[in-house]
């Protein structure tokens, strides 16, 4: 799982990810958060929270319009990343990359092992994640 794949895929580009930073949709009328990073987090705003509510609780944080399209292109390049793990990778749903993981223990050993590696390089990627294992 992908939680916060579209905040994520705004956040490793910035210089300064810890700002308070949210990522906002809806109507110039009625913008409303659609995420928000840590620090906007920790200072109350919520996504769903109307953008002149989190300016009243919060003056100074950066807004950033939500991009259905750059979330799809960043899923798009995450299935290609998971390529490089399974032959078999699917993205049919949304903030989540499956693949399957039976023949990839041959190449990159036990699950615990391979978790490992998969946490790694999801994180030196900038993305939050959760990780699961699922027999089929």
């Amino acid at each position: 799982m992908l939680p916060q794949l579209a905040l994520d895929a705004v956040l490793r580009r910035l210089e300064e990810p810890q700002a308070p930073l949210v990522m906002v949709e809806g109507p110039a009328q009625l913008r409303s958060l659609h995420s928000v990073n840590a620090a906007a987090g920790a200072a109350g705003l919520k996504a769903g929270m109307r953008l002149s509510a989190a300016h009243a609780l919060m003056t100074q944080v950066r807004t950033i319009d939500y991009d259905a399209h750059n979330e799809a292109r960043t899923q798009r390049f995450l299935a290609a990343w998971a390529y490089r793990h399974s032959s078999l990778v699917s993205q049919q749903w949304s903030h989540a990359i499956v693949l399957e993981a039976g023949a990839s223990f041959r190449l990159f050993g036990p699950w615990p092992r391979f978790e490992r590696r998969l946490r790694d390089e999801l994180q030196a990627l900038g993305f939050q994640h959760r990780l699961a294992l699922a027999p089929t």
